[in-house]
């Protein structure tokens, strides 16, 4: 059954319940049937399963297997080495994780603890947990919805569901019958688990507890929906098997090479020395270099109020090519602010945004108007026909009560009116509250100047307007005329074309023999004093950051639950909507299957009245694109699709827990000009992966390359095992975790989004990886020659320290994407500390006896070094004009028309 759309008669009937409620044994039995009005907990992952999905990567395994290779050559302390990496790898990912799959958990909390029902006709507060269907639900001001219910009986009934489905305001509920066709969002007369009460009374009957109910759907959403890899996972899962299968394949050469050139050394030596290639092609540091550059880069963002919850979310960032942003709390303050007055035949602007009370009044040339001298009589009607509250703690404005009657205490505020000093002068005598039939609420005070009672009267402008018979005009009443009607008409559609939520405010002195006071007695014979237009309006920011991202080629959608017309009115205002843009609403998505969305997805720039399993929908749609999606949201009619996204974020200060438990990272401020930075973050980051892995990449291929071609020219082996172990785990490393701190390009915001299909070692990338890996080995090769008829144990040291020294010039070239680019070493202490450790371990190596004695070495002189030097420098100016001449390897710049 439809509940919506079929009367309380039918629905009780329906549910088998009365006005009365249900017995205390029906109750019971029911609570049997239908099992505890809460949400199922969902299957999370225990510690131990979060761990081990840690060591789900390739190059992980590719580790784990090297290291147990180092175990069985006897090289246990090379072995130590691997496994500390994999498990510094695996403890950062495992900390940053651990607490990431709560969203129902945060779900269940939203849930009221306590409900008032009727039961056989006598009011009880029970634990949420007991509603059952047909139970008669008590809902007064404050109350948390214990359970989806059908409104039976209102007074001035308003309900804040804008967690659940978007809206901006205060969702007025009424008794009477609604459209099968309803959404949830116009379900007038049912009111959802989980949202609040925030003004009058009701009586409902419950109608779905538990699973059953929308925050149900939710959660079962939730549960049912599975993150994706992401990018950089999947690029690195590609890399890790190219690896590995290069690996085996280069080393096999090698040693069938060997075997079949007869040389003198024993078939276990070679194996030996060919399972020692493999190790060192392996590049150990990687996993950890990642790792340690996704830690470091999810610091930077905290100081920059993005809180990373799980590492690989670091970089996704700086791969978006959408964001997919609600506008309530996000786009906008989620504080509904007075912009614009019509007062005394006057348009009268109002500065200032959300509850803060500060702002000014212009008139039409811009001139400053004394607020309170001017508006004085409309906004003493709008503090007065008020039951909000405005306060102030720790630098935040916040108000308690129906934010469009706080968005007029916050005007009067910027006037200078005190509304505790109003209320305690003008002492209320009798209340008439809002009501849909009336569209009006006006409230009988007392002058304290006359003694008199007079009305103050404020609401809908059609219905109010009609109510009165004079009007307000530069300080003098006169009568109204059919002429004043229409312009007060037109200023009311005006503003209502610009998305404003419009009231007008009217006033009458009453008549002093009056003892009762009615409907009819008190709203007629009016004084209109004006008309006020108000509007959740757009963060200062946002507008700069809207334009920053679509700098960097990132398109903005707005996906909300507030009316169409509202939506492109702020997204225009932010510079958001374009000419060929479209707007369409959930309705209309609703009638579209997964194809024709997918279709027309590009050119959708908002989406209105949404809902949230539609949210999920284009998140989905927008994958299948290509698109690598961030998700930006506060309700919990967001989470399934922050959950789905590549990147959800969450707000911080007004998301609900459960936003925060489904998404990937959370703004701490609230601020949407904090992601353009998270982004820059991201990008950076990637360029530090890349550059770390194209250095590594580059050492081990110097190093398979000088043996591989030695082995190919009938050469003596240019290094033993434990020196090209050495290399790969310490000297090669140390300094590769140093490009972690490098800062970033000056161009990082201005390039198109990576495509999602690309290889993290493009083409152009490859080339100079490939460039630089053979001029280490054509350079070792060549110095390991020069030196052989003096002696093998000296060549094999100047050709070991030729390579590392090979290596400390690519870490350096490394540091930037670009060539010959002026960089103060200065700037990169971390990596200058790593290049000073690698050459005082390598000095150790060769200077120490008991090293000497360990990895086959003899001490160098001078001469030594210098030829050393100058043939590993040579590397790093080929690299760099490598660089200059490989011109598509520059990023690509985003397009004028991105």
């Amino acid at each position: 059954m439809h509940f919506h759309s079929a009367d309380a008669g039918s629905v009780l009937r329906e549910l088998g319940s009365s006005e009365q409620g249900l017995s205390a044994e029906e109750a019971a039995g029911r609570f049997r049937q239908y099992g505890a009005n809460e949400l199922e907990k969902a299957k999370g992952r225990t510690a131990v399963i979060i761990f081990l999905q840690q060591f789900q990567n390739f190059l992980i395994y590719l580790l784990i297997i090297a290291a147990g290779l180092s175990v069985f050559l006897g090289e246990i302390p090379e072995a130590i080495g691997m496994s500390v990496i994999i498990l510094i790898s695996v403890a950062l990912g495992f900390i940053q994780e651990y607490r990431a799959e709560r969203a129902v958990e945060a779900l269940r909390r939203i849930s009221a603890p306590t409900a008032r029902v009727l039961r056989a006709g006598t009011v009880q507060r029970i634990p949420a947990v007991e509603v059952v269907p047909g139970d008669i639900m008590l809902l007064e001001a404050g109350d948390i919805v214990a359970a989806d219910c059908r409104i039976i009986e209102e007074a001035s009934l308003k309900v804040d569901q804008s967690a659940l489905t978007g809206e901006s305001v205060p969702a007025r509920k009424l008794a009477r019958v609604m459209p099968e066709s309803a959404q949830i969002d116009r379900q007038e007369n049912m009111a959802f688990m989980g949202t609040i009460v925030v003004y009058g009374k009701g009586k409902a009957v419950a109608c779905r507890t538990g699973m059953t109910t929308e925050l149900g759907k939710i959660a079962k959403s939730l549960e049912s929906t599975e993150e994706s890899a992401t990018p950089l996972q999947a690029k690195f899962e590609k890399l890790a098997r190219q690896i590995g299968f290069g690996v085996l394949t280069l080393v096999a050469i090698v040693f069938v090479l060997a075997l079949f050139q007869g040389r003198d050394a024993r078939i276990a030596d070679l194996f030996i020395f060919s399972v020692s290639l493999a190790v060192a092609a392996v590049p150990s540091a990687l996993p950890a270099i990642v790792t340690i550059s996704l830690a470091l880069g999810a610091n930077s963002m905290a100081r920059r109020n993005m809180i990373i919850k799980k590492l690989p979310a670091t970089e996704t960032l700086g791969s978006v090519t959408i964001i997919c942003t609600d506008k309530t709390g996000t786009i906008t303050k989620n504080q509904m602010t007075v912009t614009k007055i019509y007062s005394s035949q006057e348009l009268i602007g109002v500065s200032g945004a959300g509850y803060e009370p500060r702002g000014e009044f212009t008139d039409s040339a811009g001139k400053k108007v004394a607020g309170s001298r001017k508006l004085g009589q409309l906004l003493r009607i709008g503090v007065l026909c008020n039951n909000a509250g405005l306060s102030e703690k720790s630098g935040q404005w916040n108000v308690a009560g129906d934010p469009t009657e706080g968005s007029l205490v916050v005007l009067a505020r910027k006037a200078g009116i005190d509304e505790h000093v109003t209320k305690s002068r003008f002492r209320t005598v009798e209340e008439l509250p809002f009501d849909s039939d009336r569209k009006l609420m006006s409230v009988v005070c007392r002058n304290p100047e006359t003694q008199a009672e007079e009305a103050f009267v404020k609401g809908a402008p059609d219905i109010l307007l009609r109510k009165c018979s004079r009007i307000f005009v530069n300080g003098k009443i006169r009568k109204l005329t059919e002429k004043d009607r229409k312009e007060i008409l037109r200023v009311n559609e005006q503003f209502g074309r610009e998305a404003l939520r419009v009231l007008a405010f009217a006033h009458r002195p009453l008549p002093r023999s009056r003892s009762a006071f009615s409907f009819e007695s008190v709203e007629r014979d009016l004084v209109f004093y004006g008309l006020a237009g108000m509007i959740d309006p757009p963060r200062e920011e946002v507008m700069g950051a809207v334009k920053q991202c679509e700098d960097a080629g990132i398109k903005v959608m707005m996906i909300t639950g507030d009316h169409p017309a509202t939506a492109r009115a702020v997204a225009t205002q932010i510079g958001l909507f374009r000419k060929d843009d479209r707007v369409i609403s959930g309705d209309e998505l609703e009638k579209m299957d997964d194809r024709s969305l997918a279709e027309g997805i590009e050119n959708i720039r908002i989406i209105a009245r949404a809902l949230p399993l539609q949210k999920l929908r284009i998140v989905a749609a927008l994958k299948k694109k290509g698109h690598i999606v961030a998700m930006t949201g506060d309700g919990v009619n967001d989470a399934p699709a922050l959950k789905k996204a590549d990147v959800g974020i969450a707000m911080g200060i007004t998301g609900t827990d459960v936003a925060k438990e489904s998404a990937q990272a959370m703004l701490v401020d609230d601020n949407f000009a904090s992601i353009v930075s998270a982004v820059s973050e991201g990008r950076n980051i990637y360029d530090k992966i890349l550059k770390s892995a194209r250095y590594l990449l580059s050492c081990n291929l110097g190093e398979i390359i000088s043996v591989f071609l030695a082995v190919l020219l009938r050469l003596p082996l240019p290094m033993v095992p434990l020196q090209i172990l050495l290399m790969n785990l310490l000297t090669d490393g140390v300094p590769a975790l140093g490009l972690g701190a490098e800062s970033s390009e000056a161009d990082v915001m201005k390039r198109s989004p990576r495509k999602s299909e690309s290889s993290l070692l493009d083409s152009s990338h490859l080339y100079l990886t490939v460039i630089f890996g053979v001029i280490m080995g054509l350079g070792t090769l060549f110095m390991f020659n020069l030196y052989l008829p003096q002696g093998l144990q000296l060549a094999q040291t100047v050709a070991f320290t030729t390579l590392v020294m090979f290596e400390m010039f690519a870490v350096i070239g490394s540091r930037s994407l670009y060539p010959f680019r002026k960089l103060n070493v200065w700037t990169n202490l971390w990596l200058l500390g790593g290049v000073a450790l690698s050459i005082s371990i390598q000095a150790i190596v060769i200077y120490w006896q008991p090293m000497q004695s360990v990895f086959s070495t003899v001490p160098l002189s001078p001469v030594d070094w210098l030829k050393i030097m100058a043939v590993a420098s040579l590397g790093f100016f080929i690299m760099e004009v490598g660089k200059l001449f490989l011109s598509h390897a520059r990023p690509e710049s985003v397009k004028n028309d991105a």
